[in-house]
């Protein structure tokens, strides 16, 4: 039988994205369990924090942080697997991992805290941080060059942890309410000059969620 797993979630959730796609890819079960994203008080006394995605596991264990519940389901089912066996090719895929989540998420969170802020907005840090986003493009761009996926041509955790974000380059649900959301739909907005990125996001996202 599948391997089943409970996962506390809020809608739109970018992180909650990043689990579904790798548990569809392992062929994991996902119980899931929703909140909503203005009364995460359950999320708190479950986790001791509000953010999501948070894994619950039968003998009580939890575990939070995307990253983490990655590496978890990978324990749980390893094949097929989101990282690579090859010693320097995992080393590449958990250098990206760690670039993405502590360097190129910066900017548009940057970005959509400061149109949020009461004061008015530092227009010089915005346009440099709007500057950095787009200038991202190419970098995706010649990592899919005569491959399918970020870092090769099997889909892998690269893939997991990027797609959630440059997916809005191409579009946008306009019932989406997450300024962050509308931050990477507008500086990552793609044109002609990004073939690869484009069509990468349509071969992902055809891929199935749990």
């Amino acid at each position: 039988m599948p391997r089943t797993v409970t996962v506390h979630r809020v809608p739109w959730s970018t992180n909650v994205e990043r689990v579904a796609l790798a548990a569809a890819h392992k062929g994991i079960v996902i119980d899931w369990v929703d909140h909503d994203p203005d009364d995460r008080s359950a999320l708190v006394r479950l986790s001791g924090q509000p953010l999501v995605p948070v894994l619950q596991e039968p003998d009580g264990t939890v575990v939070t942080d995307s990253p983490a519940i990655l590496a978890r389901l990978e324990a749980f089912v390893p094949e097929p697997a989101l990282w690579p066996q090859d010693p320097r090719e995992r080393a590449l895929a958990g250098v990206f991992t760690d670039w993405f989540n502590r360097v190129w998420k910066v900017a548009p969170n940057a970005i959509a805290k400061a149109e949020q802020a009461a004061d008015p907005p530092d227009l010089q840090a915005l346009a440099a941080w709007a500057a950095q986003l787009r200038a991202s493009r190419k970098v995706f761009e010649g990592l899919l060059d005569g491959r399918d996926h970020l870092l090769g041509h099997a889909f892998g955790i690269a893939d997991v942890i990027a797609f959630p974000f440059l997916k809005y380059a191409a579009s946008l649900d306009p019932a989406d309410p997450d300024p962050f959301h509308h931050v990477l739909h507008r500086e990552l907005a793609l044109d002609d000059t990004f073939p690869a990125l484009a069509a990468w996001i349509r071969r992902v996202d055809a891929r199935p969620r749990a």
